[in-house]
Order: C-alpha cells, then sequence, then structure tokens
C-alpha cells in the first residue's frame, strides 16, 4: 500500500503548489491528523468511544476532515493477516470505518469479500507452505547425504538449508502477498467510495 499516499501527504503537496490556501484547505491540514489520532485511539483501546469523540465535532467544519483522517488510518490498518493480533486489528478497522461511514448496506457487501478474500488467503498460504515444504524435505533428502559426506560437518549444512529454506520461502510468500494484496487494494478503494 505504498503507493497510496495520505491526505496529509496529498494536502502538503497542494501547499507546495499553490500560494494561498483556501479556507477549507487550512481546516483539512490542521483536523486530518485529529482525525488520525482519534483511529490510533480507536485501533489502540476497544474501550475508547469513537462516536462520542465525533460527536463533539457535529455540526462544524471541521467534521469532515476529521473523519477523512480516522478513515485513512482505518483503511490502512485492513491488511492481510495470519496472525489473530492483526486480525484484530483489522476487523477494529472496519468497525471504525462503519462508524463514520452512512451507507452501512454497502460497506457490508464490501466486508464480506474483505472477509472472504482474507480466508481465502490464510487458506492459500497455509496450503502454499506445507506444498512448499514437502517438496523442499523431498528436494533434501536426496541431495543432503551425499552433501554431508562431500563436507563431512552436520550443522553446517543443516544453517545452510535452513537459511535456504528461509529465502525461497520468502520470496514465494511475497508473490502470494502481492497478488491476494492486489485484490485488498481493489477492496480498501471502494471503502473510500462508499459515502
Amino acid at each position: 500500500m505504498g503507493e497510496m499516499k495520505s491526505a496529509w501527504e496529498r494536502a502538503l503537496e497542494k501547499v507546495e503548489g499553490m500560494g494561498k490556501l483556501t479556507e477549507d484547505e487550512a481546516k483539512h491540514i490542521e483536523y486530518l491528523p485529529a482525525g488520525n489520532r482519534l483511529a490510533a485511539k480507536y485501533l489502540e483501546n476497544t474501550e475508547f468511544d469513537l462516536n462520542a469523540e465525533l460527536t463533539k465535532y457535529k455540526g462544524t467544519s471541521a467534521r469532515k476532515h476529521i473523519i477523512q483522517g480516522a478513515e485513512e488510518i482505518f483503511v490502512r490498518n485492513i491488511t492481510l493477516t495470519y496472525h489473530e493480533k492483526a486480525k484484530q486489528t483489522t476487523r477494529r478497522a472496519m468497525a471504525g470505518i462503519k462508524i463514520l461511514k452512512e451507507n452501512k448496506g454497502q460497506l457490508d457487501a464490501i466486508y464480506e469479500r474483505i472477509e472472504n478474500l482474507l480466508n481465502y488467503y490464510e487458506q492459500a498460504r497455509q496450503q502454499t507452505f506445507t506444498q512448499f515444504k514437502q517438496g523442499f524435505e523431498a528436494k533434501l533428502q536426496s541431495t543432503a547425504a551425499a552433501l554431508q559426506q562431500k563436507r563431512g560437518d552436520a550443522t553446517s549444512l543443516e544453517a545452510e538449508l535452513q537459511q535456504q529454506f528461509q529465502q525461497e520461502w520468502h520470496k514465494i510468500s511475497s508473490q502470494l502477498d502481492a497478488q491476494y494484496e492486489k485484490a485488498l487494494e481493489e477492496h480498501r478503494q471502494q471503502i473510500l467510495k462508499t459515502s
């Protein structure tokens, strides 16, 4: 998600390219970080009441900018996950976005697709790892004895093989991640377009 610029970065670029800011642009620059902070607090603290905090800005021109800042953080935290803590963060980010948006039905449909994607990703990752490990172990069995006889040092051989395993798995898992990340990014963009 490195190619997606934050609203803050876009605002700074706009400031550099223009002379005087409009009132709305100045408020955007002022209140966007406040929205970022609210979202971060919400993600870190399950007791934090985001709705109550947003109510403080009801009827003000700052509210839309605070919502944009919070949304930016929440969307970034919807990630490909296979660790339980990261899954919780993704779910919490999705819940936070739901507080910000009005079209809950459209969000529910997008979230269902995201949940399906994340489930497929987790299954594909496990299956790919199992297949890779089996293939790697089979390859090792055919060459390990010959290499051990040639070198005579089993300890250094194991370290080399473990390093090779890690490098090859990293390459394969990165390719898998890229494939699923592209689909997840499409869902993130749909969330941003939802009212």
